[in-house]
């Protein structure tokens, strides 16, 4: 690959993780005392390994990374002097490996510190070399200069590089820091059992700062709503308002839970003064993911819909085409859909415009990563 794409590559990789981080920060609320402990490491004038934020699924630890992002060099006296890099792993097809993001970050750091020599570096690079390359290069940052390194969501790689040790440094001069976030643990289907990241990691660490990520409380919940309203510069009425509050006040206030549950209420008008039936059932996560599923069921056809999403469950990931092949080769599917449209004269096949609807209404729930080389959708 030439030296221009290389750097176009990562050029459009960091501008990728830059709005990713945007829209993680609109999601965010501040919590008690996290941001403290997460400056306090940040902050500290010694040599310290990463430091770890874990949660279950949907705590808002991307939300978290993403505040640290933007927030970080206010830390210090001279935010000038601070850059930050960070990786939102999984959620671009190049960062399901951990291979491509760390070249990617090599060469970021090169071009910020022009003082700091490129290492000869490329894809066939093996993972240790890459490895030894970014520790040579951390011990080269100017010593008057801050680099903070933001890995974000490590269980979302490739089940392979979930052993941390083969390409994470665990020593870092005083003047760089490194955060990851990560759920505990995860059973996958690459998995014969369940794939303890954090003891991993714990492991290889010595002394580690853990800092745990838990849901809204039903004080906090409420508040995050209000705030979200006030962003969008939108307003409920007194009823959908208690609607909303009922619910809060009988789920655990995943930030995940919330983050649905807010969405449905975009499509809410100022006369709808009670919502429909099947939201009042709605009562945790996964009544309101099937909530969600039954409103877009609607919209997009009910066999077309719970066809497109079984078939990306069950295949454990597809690439679109390979979906639309299902979709145009599954009889349920093409009579539901040819009952309100004329069938194509030449090839029988589902209208590529009907999956591309699904998705851009799914777009926020779907991740797209890399498979040879093929964009593959995963739910």
């Amino acid at each position: 690959m030439s030296e221009t794409r290389l750097k176009d590559s990562w050029h459009d990789e960091v501008l990728e993780h830059a709005m990713q981080c945007k829209m993680f920060n609109k999601s965010y609320y501040p919590r008690d005392g996290i941001l403290d402990e997460i400056k306090d490491f940040v902050t500290w004038n010694a040599p310290r390994g990463p430091c770890i934020l874990y949660g279950d699924p949907g705590t808002g630890k991307s939300s978290i990374m993403a505040k640290v992002a933007t927030t970080v060099s206010n830390w210090f006296l001279n935010p000038n002097s601070v850059s930050v890099i960070i990786r939102f792993l999984g959620v671009t097809p190049s960062t399901c490996d951990i291979r491509r993001p760390l070249i990617s970050i090599i060469q970021q750091i090169c071009s910020i510190y022009e003082s700091v020599k490129k290492p000869n570096i490329d894809s066939s690079t093996t993972i240790l070399d890459i490895k030894e390359a970014l520790q040579t290069i951390l011990k080269n940052i100017p010593p008057r200069e801050q680099l903070i390194l933001l890995f974000d969501s490590i269980d979302q790689l490739q089940v392979e590089d979930y052993d941390c040790s083969k390409w994470l440094p665990v020593d870092y001069p005083k003047n760089v820091k490194c955060i990851l976030s990560t759920i505990p643990e995860l059973s996958s289907k690459n998995c014969q059992k369940k794939c303890a990241i954090l003891e991993g990691l714990e492991s290889i660490l010595e002394d580690p700062t853990m800092i745990k990520i838990t849901g809204f409380d039903k004080h906090l919940a409420p508040q995050v709503l209000q705030s979200w309203l006030k962003r969008d510069q939108r307003c409920l009425i007194p009823r959908q308002m208690e609607c909303l509050q009922s619910k809060l006040k009988d789920s655990g206030c995943n930030p995940l839970f919330l983050s649905v549950l807010y969405d449905m209420t975009l499509k809410w008008r100022s006369f709808d003064e009670k919502p429909d039936v099947d939201f009042e059932k709605i009562y945790d996560i996964d009544t309101v993911i099937a909530y969600l599923y039954a409103q877009l069921s609607e919209k997009h056809g009910q066999v077309l819909f719970i066809r497109a999403m079984a078939y990306l469950q069950q295949a454990d990931g597809l690439s679109e085409t390979e979906l639309e092949d299902m979709l145009s080769s599954d009889d349920d599917v093409l009579q539901s859909v040819f009952a309100h449209y004329l069938p194509p004269l030449e090839v029988f096949r589902l209208p590529s415009t009907l999956w591309i609807r699904i998705r851009n209404d799914m777009q926020k729930y779907f991740v797209e990563r890399d498979e040879d080389n093929i964009p593959v959708i995963y739910l």
